[in-house]
């Protein structure tokens, strides 16, 4: 009954949900047996089970029925913090397709108890929006009924220690770690991504990632997955390998009208606006930032909450980018806000230059220097003294402008006077 109750804990309460159970039961004349009775109190509930090719669409948790069509052996992995870890792959499927489940720790050390045949009563949360479905387990329960599939032929996926052909859509900057020992390593992290999701990347070796760049395709050989915050992530060792790839692989996109809490989006958009960042310190003593900007589509715009190193990054109101793996929650006043934090990117698309004659005054701003021509206000690449009034011909790229031409400008006394006149509400 526990089982069950999970799909719909954020509806009823648990007392609740167990007199509407027996009453089913009771209604039966004890025809039923708990866990049916469950099921329909489920369903009345608008939780039914659904089909895998339905996965994808999924709220963040989800039910359904589905037959084992092969097991792989559990596997240790050793986490960041220095703890190890289990995780094992079981692939299971109906007649609308395959899925890819992942167990880990006391659920991977049981999976021996699962043979290719079976058919399982799954309750997961889906990750990823692929071909393929990558389900992390939360409960397994064999079930009774029959599932019709072709157990052969079935897609290979990506896994803990096989090949991932995927796109690297940001490398960050290496970065030490303290290690058990007391000593200090180096690491890497990136996000990846393909057609079955956007996953976190950690290379604990940097080099096997050295010459590559954001953008281009590779194949990842020998990599260990992990359950992170924000899904499966994946490590690679010193025995991993990288090699590029000349496949072209495309990623799913979402908009914003998709946007639910509780899941990872990857969207496309414009800045329709941005604020500074704002320098903060965590509980554990460490200095970090945050910064709010909004991003709007064709179906709407959502507030955007970057953390970290990634908010300290050049962004303007009009600038096109792309965000992924980034996790929808409710903010402090109710609305839903998309989160860029660990295993997220924010790539920022290519921009074209324009050429300007402006005139304007010279200000400071919580950005930096800038020219303030009235109807604009442009960065200054090069800062110029707070207060001079200039006219002056440059390059505007993102909204900084790297002059080529200057030249100060003598302000005109009437117009002055009528501008003091103005502020200081004189006739």
């Amino acid at each position: 009954m526990k089982f069950h109750y999970l799909l719909v804990d954020d509806l009823l309460e648990k007392g609740e949900f167990e007199r509407r159970v027996e009453e089913k039961v009771a209604e039966s004349g004890d025809l039923l047996d708990d866990r049916t009775a469950a099921m329909l109190v489920v369903k009345d509930l608008g939780r039914a089970h659904i089909r895998i090719h339905d996965l994808p669409a999924a709220p963040s948790l989800a039910c359904f029925f589905a037959k084992v069509l092969s097991v792989e052996e559990p596997r240790e992995f050793e986490r960041p913090d220095g703890t190890t870890g289990l995780v094992a792959n079981v692939t299971v499927g109906d007649e609308t397709g395959r899925a890819r489940l992942t167990l880990w720790d006391e659920k991977a050390g049981a999976v021996h108890e699962i043979e290719a045949g079976d058919v399982l009563e799954i309750l997961g949360r889906p990750k990823g929006k692929g071909k393929v479905p990558d389900v992390t387990a939360v409960a397994v329960e064999k079930a009774a009924c029959e599932i019709t599939c072709d157990d052969t032929g079935a897609p290979a996926l990506p896994g803990p220690g096989g090949d991932l052909e995927v796109r690297l859509i940001a490398i960050e900057s290496p970065r030490t770690f303290k290690k058990r020992d007391g000593g200090t390593g180096e690491m890497v992290e990136a996000v990846i991504g393909n057609e079955d999701g956007v996953f976190r990347l950690v290379a604990w070796t940097p080099a096997v990632l050295e010459g590559l760049e954001a953008g281009g395709n590779v194949v990842i050989r020998g990599a260990t997955a992990r359950e992170g915050e924000q899904g499966i992530e994946y490590s690679l060792g010193d025995a991993a390998s990288v090699s590029r790839s000349d496949r072209e692989i495309s990623l799913t996109l979402d908009t914003v009208a998709d946007v639910v809490e509780g899941r990872s989006y990857s969207l496309a958009g414009t800045v329709a606006g941005v604020q500074p960042s704002h320098v903060f310190v965590t509980r554990s003593g460490r200095q970090s930032c945050v910064r709010n900007l909004v991003l709007a589509d064709e179906t709407g715009e959502v507030p955007v909450v970057i953390w970290g190193e990634k908010a300290d990054g050049h962004l303007v109101a009009g600038d096109r980018i792309e965000v992924y793996n980034a996790t929808a929650r409710r903010g402090r006043y109710g609305d839903i806000e998309v989160h860029l934090s660990w295993g997220s990117a924010l790539v920022l698309l290519a921009q074209e230059e324009k050429e300007v004659e402006v005139e304007g005054t010279i200000i400071a701003t919580r950005e930096g220097i800038a020219l303030d021509t009235g109807e604009a206000c442009y960065l200054l690449a090069e800062p110029l003294p707070i207060g001079s009034i200039v006219r002056a011909r440059g390059r505007v790229h993102r909204g900084v402008i790297h002059l080529s031409e200057i030249e100060a400008v003598t302000p005109d006394p009437e117009d002055l006077q009528r501008r003091l006149d103005q502020f200081s509400g004189r006739p």
